[in-house]
């Protein structure tokens, strides 16, 4: 009987012009442990952020992850216990729900004993989740570029400075739910352009940590405009977070989670950014997190 314990980073996304494709890795984990039983029970418990978030069950994404592999392999274990412990938050452009299914998939292929390696697994991955820059960037760690291709994963890791960022979140209940509504279906080729000539210099800049150069690069004029007008007071947050000393600011994902990037101070351009949210009656809470330059850790067990 095995029994697989899987941690993953969350992951900040889309940033700024990089959408779809740029990645970071912070160190904010996830940790899953699935264990073989010798009954047919599918036991799932979950705690931490957003335990009650998901069904409990076959419908979880981490279960959901585990029935693509075995479906694809056409065999199972009995039984299993899957334990979930989350210290990312749902629906917050932080990745929580891409490593779900990333965990799902390393469990069920280390069960199996592994019958694929691992640029299958992150094909899988990518493919699985339908959220391909958050899948690579929290099995690689790091920075990371990535697109899907039809069914073909194009991915790069770089290496990634040492950077400390702070990230601010409000609580916004429907904001999901209305930013999937406001996407646009057109876009100005100018403001294509615009993002474009910056994606490359915003993946130099993170590499080598130049904040100077994100700060010159970061600006997004795609994906921002539709976005923060669901989070009330995000222009003012940005603006504290800038005069306490942050070099450039945007948001994680699709957010509402803000991400700023400075040199020091970050626990004091958090604090400043949650207050500017409580003035406009909105709740905040942050955390000041390094980039996690590991990626996925699994271990595994017999007994």
């Amino acid at each position: 009987m095995r029994k697989i314990k899987i941690t993953l980073p969350a992951t900040a996304t889309s940033l700024g012009p990089g959408l779809n494709s740029l990645g970071l890795a912070l160190g904010l984990y996830c940790t899953v442990e699935v264990s073989e039983r010798r009954d047919e029970t599918l036991l799932v418990e979950t705690e931490g952020e957003g335990a009650g978030h998901y069904p409990v069950g076959l419908r979880h994404p981490v279960v959901l992850g585990m029935m693509r592999v075995f479906q694809q392999q056409e065999r199972a274990p009995l039984g299993l216990t899957v334990r979930i412990n989350s210290r990312i938050p749902p629906d917050s452009g932080l990745g929580a729900e891409a490593a779900f299914w990333v965990a799902g998939i390393i469990a069920a292929n280390n069960i199996l004993n592994n019958p694929y390696a691992r640029p299958q697994v992150l094909e899988m991955a990518a493919r699985y989740s339908r959220q391909p820059d958050s899948a690579v960037t929290t099995i690689l760690g790091g920075l990371t570029a990535s697109l899907l291709d039809g069914d073909t994963l194009i991915y790069r890791a770089f290496s990634a400075a040492p950077l400390t960022v702070a990230v601010v979140l409000p609580e916004l209940h429907d904001y999901a739910a209305e930013v999937r509504r406001g996407r646009p279906e057109r876009i100005p080729m100018a403001d294509a352009l615009y993002n474009l000539s910056r994606a490359p210099l915003l993946a130099e800049a993170l590499r080598a940590g130049d904040l100077s150069l994100i700060a010159q690069v970061l600006h997004d004029k795609l994906r921002l405009p539709h976005l923060k007008p669901h989070i009330p007071g995000y222009d003012r947050a940005v603006d504290v977070a800038l005069r306490t000393g942050a070099a450039a600011v945007t948001l994680s994902g699709d957010g509402p989670a803000i991400i700023a990037f400075a040199d020091s101070d970050h626990r004091r351009v958090a604090t400043t950014m949650e207050v500017a949210f409580e003035n406009v009656g909105v709740k905040a809470r942050s955390w000041v997190l390094p980039v996690d330059t590991q990626g996925v850790v699994v271990s595994v067990a017999g007994s």
